[in-house]
């Protein structure tokens, strides 16, 4: 993801103590990602450092909504997102992902470019389904939908060789039924 400097940290003139920044993440911020996931959206992201020593506790909270595509109906539906993570930045010889919430950045950086981050935890946010609530989605991609579905359907019961009702199973209903009445 190319970055602005205005997401980029300079960790190493950063004094001890707490800081805080903060960012909006508009449109703009994920077009440059060019990942098809996130079409757009308005988040504020909110990012607490606390410095001690050369190790960096964040926590990175993330609220607003993102634009994506319906599951159901392709249309670009907004999901809400409010999501908190933690990470821990400390200095080393190299750029290294030691696990999901912690980070080594090159001492002779000093530098922590936070755009991919942000739109890593933005994406993580996101529902693995993401449509719209029920009535909402496109009527016309629906209706088609619908149409295709009912040919699968007709389809696959005309190469399983087998009607809507087989008549084979009727005496079993019926003994199933006189069964009941015995109860």
């Amino acid at each position: 993801m190319a970055s602005s400097g205005r997401y980029v940290l300079n960790l190493k003139s950063l004094p001890q103590g707490k800081h805080r920044f903060d960012y909006e993440l508009d449109d703009s911020f994920f077009e440059q990602s060019g990942s098809y996931d996130i079409l757009g959206g308005t988040l504020a992201a909110k990012v607490e450092v606390e410095r001690n020593g050369d190790v960096f506790n964040f926590c990175i909270a993330l609220d607003g909504t993102v634009k994506t595509a319906c599951d159901r109906c392709l249309d670009e539906v907004e999901i809400p997102v409010k999501e908190k993570n933690k990470l821990v930045v400390r200095f080393g010889d190299s750029y290294q992902e030691l696990s999901d919430d912690l980070l080594v950045v090159p001492l002779s950086e000093g530098t922590l470019d936070l755009s991919s981050l942000l739109y890593e935890y933005s994406e993580l946010a996101i529902p693995m389904q993401r449509m719209h609530s029920d009535g909402e989605c496109d009527p016309e991609m629906m209706n088609r939908m619908s149409d295709l579905l009912a040919i699968d359907a007709d389809e696959a019961t005309e190469e399983s060789g087998m009607t809507a009702h087989d008549s084979r199973w009727d005496s079993l209903g019926k003994l199933l039924e006189q069964k009941e009445q015995f109860k």
